[in-house]
């Protein structure tokens, strides 16, 4: 392996080990080094603009890839790599039928099928597409590739079950099978991310959750709990500055081009957000997005008032759609939700956060008034039609209250936690997080 090879490959594991301005650093000194020694640095810009793109500067992304495809020269592998970024970045610009011509071009490539890499940057924007099986089924050919890189396979074993977690709202049928030898993977390896330790340990809860497992779910979101919130610098890495300041002289039109289209992209993808992105198809709820949405405004509040937050989960859901089909799980997610729907307070926040379960965070409210919604909620459901079914149909509820220094994940945890342990004890309970406690 050369220096350079070492230096690219550095490079990316500190990028997944959350080390991004240590990444940046690794990528320039391989440009320092490629452009000493008459070498390609092209994989090295394709890198940087990977990493713009995360930090949501895809204009600046757009431009370093065309820099990158010139550079390219006649090297497959290069040629592929500098399309898929490409194709991304056209797509979050919503420049989808270019995109798609160049995501084309990517599988007509035949450098694509045989490099964990590059079977991971698709992965990814299938992602982006919300095409999520296509994404999954080329992350687990990417991690049989990445046997001898141990953070690639962890940071690709967490892919995984996020997309998993994605995937469940529209499957016909949970994969058991697939997804606990996913869960394994990551525990594997997951020792070689521990700036990522928290959020791995919050995936694999909701892993054995879809699973059913909840003693192992209870047991990973505690864990969870217990670990130290990563924080997040606002201030940019020094480096990307002088990265910044060189990619002044390869500035293209196209950046012009974009900025005069800005307003009206902006404006679609409004109308886009409130059309789709914040609405559940299944129960015509807000989705989880919505609720993200609207933390910081329920978090300021909660300075200075109350704030609930309660997790519920239809019981025995899973169960539900695997013996009596699709169809009638459905029937039964909507008319649960509509009931949700009438007794939720005025200045509530109600959501879908995933097929079968549901979000409810009321500000200024005491947990006594809690106490009667979610008895009325639960009187409405016991009078929906259930005979054909083995047992009526019932919600387990989980809650929990704001707590000064709180974050939103925090308060997601204890509400999530409060809900398993509600379920452990039977069906149709409502459980305090305090009370475990």
């Amino acid at each position: 392996m050369s220096h350079q090879q070492a230096l690219l490959i550095k490079g990316r594991r500190l990028y997944r080990q959350g080390q991004p301005a240590l990444a940046i650093s690794s990528f320039l000194a391989g440009i320092e080094e490629s452009l000493d020694l008459s070498e390609n640095e092209t994989i090295y810009w394709i890198e940087l603009a990977h990493l713009f793109r995360e930090t949501g500067q895809v204009e600046r992304s757009l431009t370093l890839n065309q820099y990158g495809l010139q550079l390219a020269g006649d090297d497959a592998y290069l040629i592929c790599a500098t399309r898929l970024g490409l194709a991304a970045d056209l797509w979050l610009l919503n420049k989808k039928d270019s995109a798609l011509k160049m995501i084309q071009q990517v599988l007509d490539n035949p450098a694509l099928y045989s490099c964990a890499y590059l079977l991971e940057r698709l992965s990814q924007l299938y992602s982006l597409q919300e095409e999520w099986q296509l994404a999954l089924g080329l992350l687990e050919k990417a991690i049989i590739l990445y046997q001898t890189e141990p953070a690639a396979m962890a940071g690709c074993g967490l892919a995984l079950l996020k997309l998993d977690a994605k995937m469940v709202i529209s499957a016909e049928s949970l994969d058991r099978a697939k997804l606990l030898n996913n869960v394994e993977v990551l525990k594997k390896h997951m020792h070689h991310l521990p700036r990522s330790s928290r959020e791995i340990h919050i995936e694999l809860g909701r892993a054995y959750q879809r699973l059913e497992q909840f003693a192992e779910s209870v047991e990973y979101f505690s864990k969870a709990l217990q670990l130290p919130t990563k924080t997040t610098k606002t201030s940019r890495p020094r480096r990307l500055a002088a990265v910044e300041y060189k990619l002044r002289q390869m500035t293209s039109e196209i950046e012009i081009e974009l900025l005069r289209e800005k307003n009206v992209a902006q404006h679609q993808q409004v109308q886009e957000l409130e059309n789709v992105t914040f609405r559940d198809e299944h129960s015509g709820l807000h989705n989880a997005r919505y609720l993200e949405m609207r933390w910081p405004v329920l978090l300021d509040q909660a300075q200075s008032e109350t704030l609930c937050l309660l997790s519920l989960g239809i019981d025995h859901f899973a169960s539900i759609r695997e013996v009596f089909g699709s169809e009638f799980a459905y029937i039964a997610y909507h008319q649960v939700a509509r009931i949700l729907q009438i007794h939720t307070p005025v200045h509530a926040v109600l959501v879908c956060s995933g097929l079968g379960s549901f979000s409810l965070a009321i500000p200024a409210i005491n947990k006594i008034k809690i106490e009667q919604i979610t008895l009325n909620i639960h009187q409405d459901i016991a009078k929906l039609e259930s005979t054909h079914l083995p047992e009526p149909l019932s919600l387990s509820m989980g809650g929990a209250f704001f707590q000064l220094g709180d974050t939103a994940e925090i308060l997601h945890l204890r509400a999530d936690l409060a809900l398993f342990l509600a379920l452990r004890k039977g069906a149709g309970q409502l459980l305090w997080e305090e009370e475990e406690k």
